[in-house]
């Protein structure tokens, strides 16, 4: 198994535990609410109760009868009502303690799935170009090749290297001359400076090859079609410039 495709792996079984923990965490919120609505139903109830209790006093006592009981039973339910509101108060609260915790859990849930779809994506990349390196057309080419019987003398090729080699090596050391000095540049921001004029411009678009890919995948099964790009091209010359080197430092010993 791959690095990449291991790592896929363990993300969507951490996802998989996330969702499972979500789960739970949604049906414990809905017992804990379910829990709490049926608390404050009772204080409700219990409050109705007590205020029948307390319209009885009164009648009791305007009647001049039954004041004891009256007294009893308001006593009663005033501390069946405290009762019940300090354990709808606890319930209240577990119910807010497992709202918050379903909110965690589908946060968890929606950052470990974005890394598992980004896992994925990547996992799947690279099997479809894996799969896809199989079935490549190749590339036409381009570079006129010429016939044995039009090849130079060697001496000629050589010198063609060396000269190729010189000129390529001070065109890489200029480009990144120039480089730096556009990286200096690049910090300015737009406008006229001088005669000096920074404009930026949108950049052109390009076709998202990771989505082609998926899609393609998705939709026929296989991977998207490759071709390989044009052969790279090397010219190796170190010979001839250590031979022309050392050349060069044997005639210095001898002048």
């Amino acid at each position: 198994m791959s690095k990449t495709t291991a790592t896929a792996a363990r993300t969507l079984a951490r996802l998989v535990e996330a969702e499972d923990a979500a789960t739970a965490a949604r049906r414990e919120e809905a017992r804990a609410a379910g829990v709490a609505e049926r608390a404050a139903a009772r204080v409700i109830k219990a409050r109705t109760a007590r205020t029948e209790a307390r319209k009885a006093l009164r009648a009791a006592e305007r009647a001049g009868k039954g004041i004891a009981a009256a007294t009893r039973r308001l006593a009663t339910r005033e501390a069946r009502l405290a009762e019940l509101v300090e354990a709808a108060r606890t319930r209240k609260a577990e119910a807010t303690a497992a709202r918050r915790a379903r909110r965690s859990a589908e946060r968890k849930v929606e950052s470990i799935g974005r890394r598992a779809a980004l896992a994925a994506t990547r996992s799947v990349q690279k099997i479809a170009a894996v799969l896809g390196e199989a079935v490549l057309t190749p590339a036409p080419e381009t570079d006129p090749i010429m016939d044995a019987d039009e090849l130079p003398a060697v001496e000629v090729i050589e010198a063609h290297a060396a000269r190729y080699a010189e000129l390529d090596r001070q065109a890489k050391d200029t480009a990144k001359l120039a480089e730096a000095e556009k990286t200096w540049l690049r910090r300015l921001p737009t406008g006229t400076h001088g005669r000096v004029v920074i404009t930026r411009t949108p950049g052109r678009s390009v076709l998202d090859n990771a989505r082609i890919e998926l899609d393609y995948m998705d939709r026929f099964q296989e991977p998207a079609p490759r071709k390989s790009t044009r052969s790279t091209f090397k010219c190796d010359a170190t010979a001839v410039l250590a031979a022309d080197e050392a050349d060069a430092a044997a005639l210095t010993l001898i002048a």
